[in-house]
């Protein structure tokens, strides 16, 4: 049932009329994502689940980052948002994001759980350019090519699977120009700053009970954490690039 549920997804993005000419906009958006994972477990004859844990995360002792937990890691998980649309009830030890739930909580876009400790040695290793504990899970030049700006079209910020330092940045004013980082809808982001050396890491719940009290509090307040880590170290030089979402 859910490989047919998958297929029937599948076929519904790439049937779906463009919105714009290729290159010219750009819509964040989980639909090539979905679709990047449908090829790349064709390619390889294997699972995204299984590629993602026996590649990376099971060598670098990720002990903890997971699709679809036990209930044996119930009482270390945050509960998300109370579901009033589609599961009726508080989503908690799932995958918070829909698309991702009817998939059966494995996507490339959504569904991951992990911890600060594994996402602090998932960031070391893109700090390593690759490299972690002596073992070797990418190329520097795949490093490279995925956090650094696509620039599919001009002024975008958006990297391949990452994003970039600009405007009102999560990730806080003090950002180098080299840091790439990302967010999640619940409340998560991650970013990482290779001239600097700094890996900063926020998980919360920020759509508990519901998603009305994110905005614009946690905006606020995410960008005001991430750049309190960096006052605490004293780098406090204001990247001229960013903005302060508010006057603290």
């Amino acid at each position: 049932m859910l490989d047919l549920i998958t297929a029937v997804g599948v076929k519904r993005i790439i049937n779906m009329d463009l919105k714009f000419d290729p290159g010219s906009q750009f819509s964040y958006s989980d639909l090539g994502m979905i679709l990047l994972m449908e090829i790349a477990e064709k390619v390889s004859s294997s699972s995204l689940e299984k590629m993602s844990s026996s590649w990376i995360y099971n060598r670098l002792g990720m002990n903890f980052t997971t699709y679809n937990p036990s209930n044996d890691l119930l009482a270390q998980i945050v509960p998300t948002e109370f579901d009033t649309l589609y599961r009726k009830k508080l989503v908690h030890g799932v995958v918070h994001d829909e698309n991702a739930y009817l998939l059966g909580g494995v996507s490339s876009h959504a569904g991951l759980f992990s911890t600060a400790k594994d996402l602090g040695v998932f960031s070391q290793m893109m700090l390593n350019k690759g490299l972690y504990g002596w073992k070797r899970i990418f190329k520097p030049e795949t490093v490279d090519l995925f956090t650094k700006r696509a620039n599919i079209f001009e002024g975008s910020s958006r990297c391949l699977g990452w994003d970039s330092p600009s405007g009102k940045a999560s990730g806080g004013v003090y950002l180098s120009d080299s840091s790439f980082g990302h967010t999640g809808f619940t409340g998560t982001s991650l970013w990482i700053d290779p001239e600097n050396s700094v890996i900063v890491i926020l998980l919360t719940n920020a759509v508990h009970p519901n998603r009305r009290s994110k905005d614009p509090v946690y905006y606020n307040w995410r960008q005001r954490i991430h750049s309190g880590v960096y006052e605490s170290l004293g780098i406090v030089g204001k990247n001229p690039s960013l903005k302060w979402r508010k006057s603290w």
